[in-house]
């Protein structure tokens, strides 16, 4: 008995340690969207600039569906990934489909989506400007460029270092998984998406629409969803 006894406590021990260091990649979140598998490695040599939309500050999130040892984050629109910090590091979050990160100091709500645009699939974040579940959804999308810098005509001057620069947004409306450029027309949207166009263009003059500003466009999309 007393020989059992201890095989069984030699067993114990083997099984948690085993089960441990099966975990040491799992930075204290037991749904695994905060991993230390995948490091950012946009800093590993100089470039200007930073490809961050809304600075470098790490902010603090709500992820809908978690609520234990979420991490603060930044959005990195070069790489298309949620960076967080550990130990000096910085680490891309897990992107799940589905998955909704609001940053409330910001006012500003991301969701990743498996969708197709111009014929060509695309899984990324993208700024979620209305209800997730509505017929019409209205989103848009932030990305950061990496340009090469000039080198010097002559041996005495100085390369340039490459740079960041942020590309104009682009806001996309969708129907299901198929999104579409927000258009830049009463015409354009009316046969987009099949819509009224004489009901479209009396709300477009009415409320005085203008389709290249944001919340023109939050304000025309929460109408056609009614």
């Amino acid at each position: 008995m007393t020989k059992i006894l201890l095989t069984l406590a030699v067993f114990s021990i083997f099984s948690t340690a085993f089960a441990q260091a099966g975990n040491d990649n799992v930075f204290m979140s037991g749904d695994k969207i905060f991993t230390l598998g995948k490091r950012s490695k946009s800093g590993e040599y100089k470039i200007d600039g930073d490809p961050y939309t809304n600075g470098k500050k790490f902010e603090k999130v709500s992820i809908e569906g978690y609520s234990n040892n979420i991490q603060d984050l930044r959005y990195n629109a070069y790489e298309d990934e949620m960076e967080f910090a550990k130990d000096n590091e910085n680490y891309f979050v897990n992107k799940v489909e589905g998955l909704v990160i609001h940053f409330p100091t910001l006012n500003k709500t991301y969701i990743v989506k498996d969708y197709t645009y111009l014929g060509n699939k695309k899984f990324g974040y993208l700024v979620l400007l209305n209800k997730k579940d509505a017929k019409y959804g209205l989103f848009k999308r932030e990305k950061v460029e990496l340009i090469a810098g000039e080198k010097s005509p002559n041996a005495y001057g100085k390369d340039a270092n490459d740079y960041f620069a942020k590309e104009k947004d682009l806001y996309l409306i969708s129907i299901g998984s198929q999104f579409y450029k927000a258009p830049k027309s009463t015409d354009e949207l009316a046969e987009q998406l099949s819509l009224d166009k004489k009901e479209l263009s009396n709300f477009v003059k009415t409320n005085k629409i203008n389709f290249n500003k944001e919340k023109d466009l939050v304000k025309l999309v929460d109408f056609i969803n009614k």
